[in-house]
Order: C-alpha cells, then structure tokens, then sequence
C-alpha cells in the first residue's frame, strides 16, 4: 500500500498545478496557508489556458490518434472499413481532472468520465470512435465500455457521439429509445434532434415508425405481424412495445375493444 500511495504521490507532482503550487511555496514564501495558495494555483492555470490553449501533443496526457471522420455517411451495404474517410485528433486520455477523480469516484465513475471526454472530444473534432477503440485507450472491454456508455445516455437522455450511433450501425436501441421517450415528453422533434446529436430526418423517421407500431398495438396484432407489416426486425418492435406499455397501458388491458380505424395497407399505414 505504501509504494503505491507513492507512486500517486510522483504522478500528482508532474502537473503543472502542483509544480506551480510547490514553486510558490518554495521559491517565492507566499504568506498564507496552503489552501490560499492552492487557489491562486488554480487562478494562475485558468488565466493560461484562456490566454494559451494547449493543443496537440504539447498537452498534457494527450493521444494523437486516427479515426473514422464525421463527414461520412451512412454506410452501404457491403462498406469496407478502409472505404470510410479517416480524420488524425488528439485526445486528452489522461489530464488534471482525473487524478482529482482518484481520490472523489469510484472506478465505474471515473471510467464513464474518461469516456464521455474522449467522445465529445473526438466528436468536436469531427471524428467518430467506435467502442472497440475506446476499450484500447481506457483499457477495458468492450462489453464494459459498451456499458458504461448505455447507462450515461440512460441518466443524462443524450446520445453520445460515437461512430455506431452517428452512423446508425448495429441494433441502435438506446438511442432509438431516449428519441421516442422525449418524444412521449412532449419534446419537439428539432429538440430532440439537438439533444441527441441526430439528424431530423432520423428523429422524424423514429418517431414514424412508433406511432405506426402503436396504431397496429392498437388494432391487436402481435410481434410477428407488426413486424412484417412494418419492415422492422422483432427486437425493434419489442423494444417499441415495452415503451407503449409504460406510457400507453390502456392498450394492453385485458378485454381492451379495439378501435374501429381503417384497415392497414402493405406498409403499415392506414388505407386512405
């Protein structure tokens, strides 16, 4: 325990806070506690960082890395990997902030922080990292990145900019999710579109598809046919279903009468 409250000891001194709070104390005898001086420490780095914004791998901790470009589009079917246009960042893997995060969360916090940085930093930059690169840099699986992702989306109702949901690849029901539970907020749609980094035309497309999915509920078809009237696979009409239940139970109740509407054509919608 001792050599490894030692070698948090040595990381924490190589920060520019440190070495300026160590400097103060030593070279100029500030009068004042410790505290006094940790704060005009803390004054001094904001005033560099406005004045003299690191970047590149001049920063501390910083990764340059080469990733998917936010330009692409959504893929075509049979899209190779090195078809898609690549774009060179740098990433603050490690800064100030999370030795701060060692000793104030827990290590599934601190995990889902560096994360989230490393994200919205790629993101702001105009690339995309997919979960298999951020297990790399975070060193975890990607199960457990996967994960840490679903529950901030989950807490905060944002969908993180990554390459699978800005791309709509794979099963994309988390983000489907949070879209159609602003939705039934009462968010509007350009809303929604903003707070989930999306575009309207995906937002308007999701929220099609689950009222189409709630007028079928309503006429008693099941998961199969919904989902053949819809096109949509059973995971996705599941998932919609179990939104339904919690914001529409009248649906569901036993003996419920079925609304007379117009019959259903080939695509799901009503006969006109």
């Amino acid at each position: 325990m001792k050599m490894v409250d030692n070698k948090e000891n040595a990381i924490k001194k190589r920060t520019f806070r440190s070495a300026l709070i160590e400097m103060l104390e030593r070279e100029y005898k500030l009068i004042g506690s410790h505290k006094v001086i940790e704060l005009v420490a803390d004054d001094i780095c904001q005033l560099r960082d406005e004045f003299y914004p690191r970047s590149g791998q001049e920063a501390y901790g910083n990764l340059t890395w080469v990733t998917t470009s936010s330009e692409n589009k959504k893929p075509k079917l049979g899209q190779r990997v090195e078809d898609y246009k690549n774009t060179r960042i740098t990433l603050p893997l490690i800064n100030e902030e999370d030795i701060e995060m060692q000793k104030n969360l827990s290590s599934t916090e601190r995990d889902k922080a560096k994360i989230v940085r490393l994200i919205n930093s790629a993101y702001e930059q105009g690339g995309l990292l997919t979960i298999e690169e951020l297990a790399l840099m975070v060193n975890r699986t990607p199960m457990s990145v996967s994960k840490r992702i679903r529950e901030y989306q989950e807490e905060q109702q944002v969908v993180l900019p990554i390459k699978g949901n800005k791309l709509d690849m794979g099963p994309g029901i988390t983000h489907k999710k949070i879209i159609l539970e602003l939705y039934e907020k009462k968010t509007a749609p350009p809303d929604i579109a903003r707070q989930v980094n999306h575009s309207q035309e995906a937002v308007d497309r999701y929220i099609k598809d689950y009222e189409r999915v709630k007028f079928l509920v309503r006429r008693g078809l099941d998961v199969s046919e919904i989902s053949h009237l819809t096109g949509r696979g059973k995971k996705v009409i599941q998932q919609h279903i179990k939104i339904l239940r919690r914001h529409h139970p009248e649906l569901f109740e036993t003996g419920h009468t079925l609304d007379k509407s117009p019959d259903i054509g080939a695509g799901g919608s009503p006969k006109t």
